[in-house]
């Protein structure tokens, strides 16, 4: 009595075999053959979970997320000198505030980056009393202003650039803008991986008194 092979069993439980292969395979299975019943039962089952695979659709949350992580992981290995650090070209904190706020109960700063093309427009929002800082920014090419970065990853890092320890992460809009929330903290990094370089600037942990 002939043994069938695992690849004809497969073809046989996704019916790709020839209708006179599958009609003696069919004949075969009838005549009571436990060692190919068992490899029959048993692919029959992972086909079965490969077609509910198939038919599962990611949702969009999770697969920014694991975009957002590749990106990071790729970023982690670019040399050095693909790394753009963004240099401060304005700063609100030395701005005196409207009259009015200056006794409010929320301290605001806002601040400018420039990185080559690129533009970060940044706003600190921290309520007196609050162990938090609400960070709402904008990332966008002054170059050209309209491509929109859209699903950027964001992601506040601390530590050293060999061992960096992730804090927040958000992921840009379809405008390139950005929100996460912080407790602050010495030696904190803006991190924005782009596809050609990485953009990495000081956050600072002072805020307007």
């Amino acid at each position: 009595m002939r043994h069938f092979q695992v690849t004809e069993w497969a073809d046989y439980v996704r019916q790709l075999c020839s209708p006179d292969l599958r009609e003696q395979m069919s004949a075969h299975l009838e005549s009571g053959c436990a060692k190919c019943k068992q490899m029959h039962d048993l692919l029959s089952r992972f086909a079965a979970v490969c077609l509910r695979e198939r038919a599962y659709e990611i949702p969009a949350d999770a697969e920014r997320l694991v975009k957002a992580m590749a990106h990071e992981n790729k970023a982690a290995r670019q040399p050095l000198l693909e790394r753009l650090w963004a240099v401060l070209v304005s700063d609100g904190v030395t701005d005196p505030l409207p009259v009015g706020v200056r006794g409010g109960h929320r301290i605001d700063r806002h601040a400018i980056f420039q990185a080559g093309d690129y533009s970060v427009d940044l706003r600190f929002e921290h309520e007196k009393g609050s162990a938090t800082v609400v960070l709402v920014g904008q990332i966008s090419n002054r170059k050209a202003p309209q491509d929109m970065l859209a699903n950027v990853p964001v992601i506040l890092v601390a530590g050293t650039a060999s061992e960096p320890k992730e804090r927040a992460r958000s992921m840009s809009n379809s405008f390139g803008e950005f929100q996460v929330e912080y407790v602050p903290e010495q030696d904190l990094r803006l991190l924005v991986p782009l596809e050609s370089r990485n953009i990495e600037l000081a956050v600072s942990l002072g805020m307007a008194e």
